[in-house]
Parts: structure tokens; sequence; C-alpha cells
């Protein structure tokens, strides 16, 4: 009876050995299946970098410097759409009697005078260019735009020619219009995004885009989808959590004319010389004659 017990404990501890290898194989086998999957998920996502404008150093602001910071960061904003200097200059002269006369004639006048030396450029704002796009162009923005802004931190902000986003004083995102194209500016090296789904363009030669040099430009649905995956990319590196239950705005803006777009601002008809001595001739006192010359 004893040699009886004793087999069976046995074959119960010979049992229980086997059964602990069959389960340390196929904790193995799931382990590597695992890594396998990991593997295959790195290799299918690409390695983008980011631009580290969180770590550029800050310009020094003088202690009673009151409000100048906020002037630099205006201009910071602007600096895209920096005037030429010849209209620094007459800025700086707004109310001499040849700034008044230019503004006159630049609201008159038609696109081109009868002897073809002067014209009229519209200097159109992002708001203006926004109201002035394409429905499908207004529904690409609304969606991007409500997707930056459904991130907790992030903040927006209109200048003339471009609407920037913010998390703190980092700007990481930037929408613009270029012809009729809708156009996001994102804080990644460009060069990281070779050879990958994203087809961007370099712009880190352009001072105003040192913080934002990835061009995307906003042609499909497809390429939103795929804005908002490098969008992720970026936020990520903030921490930035999405808010919840927002509701999406609707961003879309009708369409107006020219002529009104003027009237509120958002259009500048300036004046252009075809040759670069013309508004000189034109403004230079006539021979024999101290009074000012016609055109």
């Amino acid at each position: 009876m004893l040699s009886i017990l004793m087999a069976l404990l046995l074959v119960f501890l010979v049992w229980e050995f086997a059964g602990d290898i069959r389960g340390g194989n196929k904790e193995e086998q799931e382990d590597e299946e695992s890594e396998a999957q990991e593997r295959d998920v790195a290799q299918e996502r690409p390695h983008i970098e980011l631009l580290p404008v969180y770590t550029a150093p800050r310009e020094v602001v003088a202690e009673n410097t009151d409000g100048l910071q906020e002037v630099g960061e205006q201009l910071a904003e602007t600096n895209e759409d920096v005037l030429p200097i010849e209209d620094i200059q007459t800025q700086e002269d707004s109310n001499s009697t040849a700034q008044v006369l230019r503004e006159g004639i630049a609201l008159v006048m038609p696109d081109e005078d009868e002897t073809g030396e002067m014209g009229v450029r519209y200097d159109r704002s992002f708001t203006a260019k926004l109201i002035q796009s394409d429905d499908e162009v207004k529904e690409w923005y609304s969606e991007i735009k409500n997707y930056l802004l459904s991130f907790r931190k992030v903040h927006a902000r209109t200048s003339w020619g471009r609407e920037s986003f913010r998390i703190g004083r980092d700007c990481f995102a930037r929408l613009a219009i270029k012809g009729k194209t809708l156009c996001v500016y994102l804080a990644i090296i460009p060069l990281s995004c070779q050879d990958t789904k994203y087809k961007i363009e370099d712009l880190a030669d352009l001072s105003s885009c040192k913080d934002t040099p990835c061009l995307y430009r906003i042609k499909s649905n497809r390429r939103v989808a795929y804005a908002k995956e490098l969008i992720d990319i970026i936020l990520q590196e903030y921490d930035a959590k999405p808010i919840k239950n927002r509701e999406d705005v609707d961003y879309y803006l009708p369409y107006e004319g020219t002529v009104d777009l003027i009237k509120k601002g958002l259009i500048k008809r300036k004046i252009v010389a075809k040759r670069t001595d013309f508004l000189t001739k034109i403004n230079a006192p006539a021979d024999g004659e101290n009074d000012m010359g016609a055109a």
C-alpha cells in the first residue's frame, strides 16, 4: 500500500514539473510575440524630431520697461509682414502732406493709371484671405483650429498675416494662407520628416519661421488627418491633455467683397510704381517751378 502511495506521489511531482516547463515556454513565447509586435509598430511609425523651442533662450527685458515686452511680442508676431523701408519711412512721417496725398490716391485711383507707370497692390490680411477662400479651405481651417484648441493651455492669437498657437510663450503652430492654400507651420525639425508620408517644406532659412520651420500644405482631408498627427507629436512633448467635453466651434466666415474688406481695414490698398524712380520723379519740383510736379 505504501509503495502505491509513493508511486502516485512521484507521478504527481513529475506532472507538476512538466506543467511548469510548459508554462515557462508559453510565457517566453508570448514575450517574444509582444516584442515582435512592438518592433513592427516602431518601424511603421516615423521618427519625428521636434524643434526645441521650449528650451530656447528668452530675450532679456529691462525691469523698468513697462509695456515694452508686450510690444516686442507683437512685433515678433508680425515679422513675416515687415513693410519695405519706404513704407516705414512714410509711417514715421504719417502726418506729412505727401502721406496724406498717397493715402488719398490709393483710395480713388484704378488698378493702373493711364501712363502705365503706377498701380495699386492689395495687401490682404489673414482674415481677409480666409473670408475670400473656398468653402473647403474654410472647413479645413475650422477643423484644424478646433483640434489645436481642444488641448489645455493652448491659446490662439491672430496677427495681420497669420494665426499663431502657443503654450505659454512657446509658439508651436501657425496657420496662414498662401495663394488659395491653407498652410500649417509646425515646430518640428524638417529633416526628420524626410522619407516619411509627411510631405513638408523646409523653411528653416527664413527668419520669420525659425520657431516653426516645418511647412505642411493642406490640400485634402487626408492631409488634415496627417496634420493632426504631427500636432499630436508636438503636444505629447508638452504633456498637453485634451479638454473634456469641449464642443467644436464653427469658425466659418462668410464671403465678403474686396471693397467691404477695405472699409473694414482687413485689406490695404497701396500705390506701387513699376519703376523705382517714378514716385520720386512725380513728387519732385517741376522745371523752373517750386511747386510739386504733376504726374
